[in-house]
């Protein structure tokens, strides 16, 4: 544990109790959440039928060969003038440059692959933007690609095998293998299917020096299988969450300022999925779904930063997930029926009583609670 993570988790425990008056949320966050998802192939042909478009077919093949191997601008251009030398029809043309044909993909306007800037909190007279999609424009352009929707699955689906004894045993290799998604088909209607949603959100790095760096979040879904869930083409950037300035690190409540932050920004992000069902039409006709949150990907700060608990090892319950004293922490022979999970049922009550310190959790309200 690094000098810097301790400091951080001492002021958290001194600041829990500051007033939060000089954070100002900003609530101007109005977008209505359409509760219809058409990922038909159809449907594709008629959002860009009113944008700019590509003037032939072998101007988009082009594009999309740049874009699906990142081609350097260099090398497309090398391209360009080998097709440009040496094809035979004269109606397939392709654009002067790499850089002509990026700036007509940029005009093409796909509703569900825009941007937004939202304003979440105003702190030290700075305002904080979320730049963001809805996560149901990620979750459409997952499902638009027929080459991952051929495999979703949005039925439970238990798996077994025969083991040497010539018994069957319970196999678990995808999510909707799971016991998980056994019960959340339980607790809606009959008819419907699960959508089964996984956040990934992790800082990282832009450059070799370290002196840039954003907080990307990703969105895929549990009924991709997982051998084409791992592919590249298989994840959605929903947004990029903001940061407060590192030069603001010396300000007293500076930790209790990222955390509020942080959660107004997943709020939003997340708020769509509370609503309930949502209709899913696709080419084999419309399906009735529940979005479900089932999974958070995150290294440990980020998961301490999910759950509000103290980022220290000195603190006193540093485990995010159960209730485990610093000290019992590393006892092989502890008795596991002392330990207490983290739920959300658990955590508000030490929220609402008074005892978030004893429990090193933050004093604020998780929005997560709400879709446990």
């Amino acid at each position: 544990m690094s000098s810097s993570s301790k400091e951080e988790g001492y002021q958290d425990e001194k600041n829990d109790d500051k007033s939060y008056d000089i954070i100002e949320t900003i609530d101007n966050y109005s977008g209505i959440q359409s509760n219809i998802i058409d990922v038909r192939s159809a449907q594709k042909v008629q959002e860009t039928s009113n944008s700019t478009s590509f003037p032939n077919s072998a101007y988009e093949a082009f594009v999309q060969l740049v874009t699906k191997h990142k081609l350097a601008d260099s090398v497309a251009n090398d391209i360009i003038h080998l097709f440009n030398n040496f094809h035979m029809d004269p109606t397939a043309t392709l654009p002067s440059n790499a850089k002509a044909a990026r700036t007509l993909l940029d005009s093409i306007k796909i509703p569900h692959i825009l941007y937004k800037k939202t304003i979440v909190m105003e702190y030290n007279q700075i305002q904080y933007t979320l730049h963001h999609r809805t996560i149901f424009d990620a979750i459409k352009e997952l499902l638009s690609n027929k080459e991952i929707f051929k495999y979703c699955v949005f039925d439970y689906n238990p798996e077994y095998i025969t083991n040497d004894k010539g018994e069957q045993e319970r196999c678990y290799s995808e999510l909707y293998n799971s016991e998980w998604w056994g019960r959340t088909q339980k607790s809606i209607n009959e008819n419907a299917k699960v959508l089964s949603i996984i956040i990934y959100s992790d800082a990282t790095t832009c450059d070799m020096l370290g002196k840039t760096s954003e907080h990307p979040v990703f969105l895929t879904l549990g009924n991709i299988p997982s051998w084409r869930r791992n592919k590249p083409d298989a994840k959605a950037l929903l947004a990029y969450l903001p940061k407060i300035d590192d030069n603001q690190k010396k300000q007293a409540d500076f930790v209790l300022a990222k955390h509020h932050l942080f959660h107004r920004s997943m709020k939003i992000l997340l708020e769509p999925i509370i609503s309930g069902g949502l209709d899913l039409q696709t080419d084999k006709g419309i399906f009735w779904c529940y979005p479900f949150l089932s999974i958070l990907l995150g290294d440990l700060p980020e998961h301490h930063s999910i759950t509000l608990t103290y980022n220290s090892a000195n603190c006193k319950m540093p485990c995010h997930i159960c209730t485990i004293p610093k000290d019992e922490l590393n006892n092989p022979l502890i008795d596991y029926s002392t330990i207490q999970i983290r739920t959300p049922e658990a955590m508000q009550y030490v929220l609402e009583n008074g005892i978030s310190e004893e429990y090193s959790l933050h004093k604020i309200e998780n929005p997560f609670w709400k879709l446990s």
